[in-house]
């Protein structure tokens, strides 16, 4: 798991196309297939239902984004604190 494949993971969650996170990404969509697939089989689960026509998370694809976007809130809240001690 890399942190460009975390990234290209929440940006997906978020706007359900391949190939508007490529453009995102400045990259190509099978990129992003690619490295989406890559998590998917390291993780063991499928993370997206997908089709010709759309993009949608799996039960397993919501539990890791819930799971993302709550360590974001936790580093955030994390960094404010670290911030404001004086060192």
């Amino acid at each position: 798991m890399t942190d460009t494949q975390i990234r290209m993971f929440k940006e997906l969650t978020k706007n359900l196309s391949f190939s508007k996170t490529a453009e995102t990404f400045y990259t190509t969509q099978p990129t992003v297939s690619r490295q989406i697939r890559m998590l998917e089989e390291e993780w063991g689960v499928r993370l997206f239902d997908r089709n010709k026509r759309q993009v949608k998370l799996t039960k397993a694809g919501m539990i890791m984004a819930d799971f993302f976007n709550d360590h974001d809130e936790g580093l955030k809240k994390a960094l404010q604190k670290a911030r404001r001690c004086k060192a």
